[in-house]
């Protein structure tokens, strides 16, 4: 009596196919990973930036950051000390906590959530003249800092170079 089961090129024609579709499915799993994350970015933008309204509403002005961990994080050779969003979580929360940013790099020299910039000046000069302004920045996909203000795009490929960032009223496209 013969038994039935599966030959060696059977099988092998089942492993070939479930490679295939395998090698399909992992880069659209990996890209909808980061698409997730950036659309995260710009929700918590939008939460922060909604803060710094409120906090600007009740105060005249954003919180003060001279770009602590911009070009060169506050002069510090160790940690740079990261202060200019506290404000709008204590005393009087204006967001409950800071969001943690979903790109961090992998060093401890930055932290973990989005970089902040805030002068509290009025631009002087410009198509932005009598603009006070605030920038927020997220590393981005490729997770490194591109201090020349290159903006993340996914058409370029989802770990692109280039950051996240959201400007305050008037200056940028702030999504």
């Amino acid at each position: 009596m013969r038994q039935k089961a599966f030959t060696l090129i059977e099988l092998l024609i089942v492993v070939a196919i479930i490679a295939i579709l395998a090698a399909i499915a992992v880069p659209n799993f990996l890209e909808a990973q980061v698409r997730s994350k950036v659309s995260r970015a710009h929700e918590d933008m939008r939460s922060i930036a909604t803060g710094l309204e409120s906090y600007f509403v009740d105060n005249n002005n954003y919180p003060y950051d001279p770009g602590t961990g911009w070009i060169d994080p506050s002069g510090y050779y160790g940690n740079p000390k990261f202060q200019g969003l506290r404000p709008i979580t204590t005393p009087i929360a204006y967001l409950t906590s800071l969001p943690k940013d979903p790109f961090i790099p992998p060093t401890d020299n930055w932290p973990d959530t989005y970089v902040y910039y805030c002068i509290q000046k009025v631009l002087p000069y410009g198509p932005y003249a009598g603009v006070m302004y605030w920038q927020l920045s997220s590393f981005g996909p490729d997770k490194d800092a591109d201090f020349y203000f290159i903006q993340y795009d996914p058409t370029n490929g989802t770990v692109s170079n280039g950051d996240i960032f959201r400007w305050g009223p008037g200056l940028g496209t702030g999504k």
